[in-house]
């Protein structure tokens, strides 16, 4: 055979393994929901003041959460979309680790509740979120068990859509 009748090299193509392209879909889908989450609570900043409780730290506090929710997700859609899978999970982590920063100042002033469905709610979002969120971070800085890690910042965003389904067959049930 000579040169004029092989064929030339193609090009290497980057094809993702199918279990990481579930895991960018998982994280875009995490990150679209909680963009929206934060973008509807964004217009709080806008208006009066009032809208925001607390005085000193704890309204600072309040705002930067308010400020940094839609800002986090939206980089976190954009890493997910890009194929920056690591990075997408530590955006989500560091959202997860703001909104348990933004239920401390409530935590201060009037401290753990632990009647009712607050005997599950509380420490699933004061304890083990912020736990999960600090896990999926360190994972994805060192690289390993990405599947891991983007299981533990979803499981947030997935508590939440979850019990507002919840909420919602409750008003159908029974009534607001």
């Amino acid at each position: 055979m000579n040169s004029a009748t092989t064929l030339p090299e193609a090009a290497p193509v980057s094809i993702r393994p199918p279990r990481l392209l579930g895991l960018y879909l998982l994280l875009i889908i995490m990150a679209a929901i909680e963009a929206f989450e934060g973008l509807s609570h964004a217009p709080m900043l806008f208006g009066g003041m009032s809208e925001i409780p607390g005085p000193g730290i704890g309204g600072a506090i309040i705002k930067a959460y308010i400020a940094a929710h839609p800002l986090l997700a939206l980089a976190a859609l954009g890493f997910a979309t890009v194929g920056r899978l690591r990075y997408a999970i530590m955006a989500l982590g560091a959202l997860v680790l703001m909104t348990w920063l933004n239920f401390m100042p409530s935590v201060v002033r009037h401290g753990l509740d632990f009647r009712g469905v607050s005997a599950f709610e509380t420490p699933v979002r004061i304890i083990a979120f912020p736990l999960m969120a600090a896990c999926a971070i360190a994972l994805a800085a060192r690289g390993q068990r990405l599947g891991l890690a983007t299981m533990l910042v979803s499981i947030p965003t997935l508590y939440g859509v979850f019990a507002v389904i919840a909420f919602g067959i409750g008003v159908i049930l029974y009534g607001f």
